[in-house]
């Protein structure tokens, strides 16, 4: 990293986020961090923190990267320690009834924009010699109903961080990813709402328990932030995972068991049994 203040640019720090957590984190360590959101306003949490200036981002708009790559670059010297890619959307759509912009707007936040952030910060990081960090999911090892487009999304950026970092190798940049598992934050508690002629309509109370019976025994966003920034700043690690459920699904991938997923998330979601005839 560099010699002078470290800094590090954190998408996705809404308040009672992860990003919020690892942007207090961060700063506690004496790193300049720049926590941003949508909005200024969803960060109400952080606006008297020492250390931290919060920015409006949508990662979506590439316009709105470069305004904030072009204010970072005047104020540190065109150097960027560490990139935190944070921001994600959790779509909840049943696969074969996604609306396009359902789609759209998951692709676009959890991959595309990743993306294109890192077309626009690469030589920033690469001056620092400095770090990329991924909040990725279990979710991208595990085919979830109601979650498609979601853990399509992170399967996806699986494979891009693993390219990156071979790519970023010759730079001395360092490329990490976190596997997260079950947080207890605002998206945990999000409900999937059926349209009246979905096909699954009869399912949707049951859908929507077993998410409350997947997310048990989460931990708080709190120990996740201070485990994960402690894991980044103190050692070399390539992946990191943590999180409810995470030694379930490293064992699931080790083991060559996915047939699992299929007879688990049946059961639970409703999905093992024939669905009720509709009417014409």
């Amino acid at each position: 990293m560099s010699a002078t203040k470290r800094t590090i640019l954190i998408t996705g720090c809404t308040q009672s986020s992860i990003g919020s957590t690892l942007a207090k984190e961060f700063a506690a360590l004496g790193y300049k961090v720049y926590a941003t959101a949508r909005r200024v306003s969803n960060m109400a949490d952080l606006a008297s923190i020492k250390n931290i200036t919060l920015l409006a981002l949508d990662v979506s708009s590439s316009e709105s990267i470069t305004a904030v790559r072009d204010q970072l670059q005047s104020e540190t010297n065109g150097q960027l320690d560490i990139l935190y890619h944070n921001a994600g959307y959790r779509s909840l759509a049943m696969a074969a009834e996604t609306p396009p912009v359902e789609a759209q707007r998951t692709l676009a936040v959890n991959l595309l924009g990743i993306v294109e952030m890192n077309r626009q910060f690469a030589d920033m990081v690469i001056a620092a010699r400095g770090t990329i960090v991924f909040t990725s999911s279990l979710s991208a090892f595990t085919p979830h109903p109601s979650h498609a487009l979601y853990c399509a999304s992170k399967a996806a950026l699986h494979v891009y961080a693993g390219a990156l970092r071979i790519e970023m190798k010759p730079f001395g940049v360092r490329v990490v990813l976190v596997n997260t598992g079950g947080i207890k934050t605002e998206m945990s508690s999000q409900r999937i709402k059926l349209q009246a002629d979905s096909r699954y309509k009869y399912l949707e109370a049951k859908i929507n328990h077993a998410w409350d019976v997947i997310g048990g025994g989460q931990i708080t966003a709190e120990e996740y932030g201070k485990y994960v920034v402690r894991r980044i700043t103190r050692g070399s690690a390539k992946t990191i995972w943590c999180g409810n459920h995470i030694w379930t699904i490293w064992l699931v991938e080790h083991l060559n068991l996915q047939w699992a997923y299929d007879l688990y998330y049946g059961r639970i979601y409703g999905l093992d049994t024939e669905a009720p005839k509709r009417e014409v």
